[in-house]
């Protein structure tokens, strides 16, 4: 015989509620699943992004330190250029240098001062044949050979010294036979005022060669 099933009314699990926050939590021992559980090692993802990062900033690093810089030709002195002289295909060669090195320069122009060989050529270093003079140096009065023109590079010869100045001839002498035969020279600054000095005591000689 079966006994009636007492009903748990609303009231009833109230009163069970009471009693058990009074009582305190009731503990239940962990089942064995809930042990399985706990023991499970949880892994974290890759870390994907920082590796991507990091593989940028080398990339990057090593295309700056061996990329290739842009190169364009410039001419340099294949052998001593002396003032006067035409700087073109015969006395310079080309090679390449870094982009933005040198200002870009016109071969068949003068040279305004003395070029060494191995030297590049730079713009303030030619210029038109009217330009023979170059930046800085000194002009003075003194005896030419016949023949000079403007434009003809010079050696001027200190006598009793070892000093060879550099120069340019600016104005052609006077080519009377009977006339002084004096032209305008243009002397390097350095020793400008030591060839003054050595004209005005007649111990300079001038030689001429081609422009």
């Amino acid at each position: 015989m079966m006994l009636p099933t007492k009903a748990t009314t609303p009231l009833t699990s109230n009163v069970v509620l009471v009693v058990s926050v009074i009582r305190g939590p009731t503990y239940f021992p962990p089942s064995p699943a809930l042990r399985t559980f706990e023991q499970v090692i949880w892994l974290q993802p890759p870390p994907w992004a920082r590796w991507a990062v990091a593989l940028l900033i080398a990339s990057g690093a090593l295309w700056i330190e061996f990329r290739s810089e842009p190169t364009t030709p410039h001419p340099f002195a294949a052998e001593d250029v002396t003032a006067g002289s035409v700087v073109d295909e015969s006395n310079t060669e080309i090679r390449q240098v870094p982009l933005g090195t040198f200002s870009q320069v016109e071969l068949g122009q003068v040279a305004l001062d003395s070029i060494l060989a191995g030297d590049p050529v730079l713009a303030s270093n030619i210029g038109e044949s009217g330009q023979a003079v170059p930046p800085g140096w000194w002009s003075l009065e003194m005896p030419l050979p016949r023949g000079a023109h403007r434009g003809d590079s010079a050696r001027i010869v200190l006598l009793d010294t070892e000093v060879v100045a550099s120069g340019v001839v600016v104005e052609d002498p006077d080519q009377d036979p009977l006339g002084s035969g004096l032209g305008l020279v243009a002397v390097e600054s350095g020793l400008a005022a030591e060839v003054a000095r050595a004209a005005g005591e007649g111990r300079a000689v001038v030689m001429i060669g081609p422009p």
